[in-house]
């Protein structure tokens, strides 16, 4: 079996815990070779290598048998292994690096929101999620991120052309308005369900006063011809 990049590999770290307990032990790495019942010629280098981190990928057996010969355990070199083997698996982690570079590509509002939401999805989800799915599922709340960050603009924008206070009671259910309808028409595919909810948001917007606006029908048309181009 092939391993990837991300695979784990014996580093100097680990190299340097096992050197301090064969200095513990009080034995050389000739000696240390002996006691691990390896006798051979160059099975000391061998040692050497490993405690500097150059062997990449020794057995489980030959780091057992230096434990043993040191009258160490596991447990002597367990906080650097339980560090590695807690991260995100292989492939969690080459997702989280395929989005971060997604997100460098985005505004840095959007880029943090869609890397909180990676996160969160992922942490939710019982089964590690393909990259390809992963991506095109991140790409889509990307999209409706900065699609609602245009819809504010323009909903600013409207606001302040129309002359109303930034913080007056018809420019805030205004706002509310807005919001309530991209995500209705944004998310609805269906007609016959969605006329009811845009009924039920119409009666809200008669209840507090602003139906009878005239930066209602200018904001109603807006934000639905937004809607209607947003890529899906």
């Amino acid at each position: 079996m092939k391993r990837s990049k991300e695979a784990f590999k014996f580093t100097p770290e680990l190299g340097e815990r096992l050197r301090q307990l064969r200095f513990k032990a009080g034995v050389t790495q000739q000696e240390l070779a002996v006691l691990m019942g390896r006798q051979g010629k160059g099975n000391h280098r061998l040692v050497g290598m490993l405690e500097l981190g150059k062997v990449p990928y020794p057995s489980l057996g030959f780091v057992a048998d230096y434990l043993r010969a040191c009258r160490a355990s596991f447990s002597d070199i367990l906080d650097p292994l339980n560090a590695y083997t807690l991260q995100p698996t292989v492939l969690e982690q080459r997702g989280y690096k395929r989005v971060r570079s997604l997100a460098q590509r985005l505004s840095r509002n959007v880029a943090g929101a869609v890397e909180k939401y990676d996160h969160r999805i992922v942490r939710a989800k019982l089964t590690t999620e393909p990259v390809r799915k992963r991506l095109a599922r991140v790409r889509a709340y990307a999209r409706g991120q900065e699609a609602q960050r245009q819809l504010s603009r323009l909903v600013e924008s409207e606001i302040a052309a129309a002359g109303l206070g930034s913080v007056s009671p018809a420019a805030v259910y205004l706002r509310v308005y807005a919001r309530k309808l991209w995500r209705l028409v944004s998310r609805s595919k269906d007609n016959d369900k969605l006329r009811p909810k845009l009924e039920k948001l119409e009666r809200w917007a008669t209840d507090v006063s602003i139906q009878s606006h005239p930066l209602f029908p200018v904001l109603t048309a807006r934000v639905k011809s937004a809607a209607a181009e947003r890529p899906r």
